[in-house]
């Protein structure tokens, strides 16, 4: 059982206003990671946000967690999704503003071995997304700050698989130019 988590409770630093809901080719950002996620069969989709108004993303059948401690970094977000996960064998991690995430990403990720932590990587960069074994999620709560899972990763090198997924499983929108 995986329970797939889309991580949308950044604050948008660089935009005067949430940039998840903002329209990116054709369609509000952190629709790309939900309608993804829609192609697959996952025992359970999370979006752990912040307070984004969702009401312009369809979010139908995708449960809703509130970060309340958004403000103390990512660790926080995927800290929660951990504590929704119990009972999983594992989690799959996106980030709401990678567009460029497709299908066959995906389903590279999760056909892997679902013991080792899995993700796609492009010139040296960790990409998404990421497959964490429940045996992690132990270790996940110690994190602080705004840190994804690299330490985890970095400790347990061994016990990663990673490939080349190319630019898409990097790209992501930072910036207002990145909408244009």
């Amino acid at each position: 059982m995986i329970l797939a988590v889309i991580l949308a409770a950044g604050d948008s630093s660089r935009f005067k206003r949430q940039k998840l809901i903002m329209v990116y080719e054709g369609k509000p950002l952190l629709q790309w990671s939900i309608d993804v996620l829609r192609g697959f069969d996952f025992d359970k989709v999370l979006i752990v946000s912040k307070s984004l108004d969702l009401s312009t993303v369809d979010t139908a059948d995708f449960e809703i967690v509130v970060n309340p401690d958004a403000h103390l970094g990512l660790s926080t977000s995927v800290k929660l999704a951990v504590s929704v996960a119990k009972g999983y064998e594992g989690l799959l991690l996106l980030l709401g503003d990678m567009p460029r995430i497709g299908k066959a990403l995906v389903e590279r990720v999760v056909s892997m071995d679902q013991t080792k932590i899995v993700f796609p990587i492009h010139k040296g960069i960790k990409g998404f997304p990421v497959f964490l074994p429940s045996l992690y999620f132990e270790e996940v709560k110690t994190l602080t700050g705004d840190v994804g899972l690299r330490e985890i990763i970095a400790k347990h090198e061994d016990e990663t698989i990673w490939f080349n997924g190319g630019e898409d499983c990097i790209f992501d929108v930072d910036t207002p130019k990145d909408f244009y």
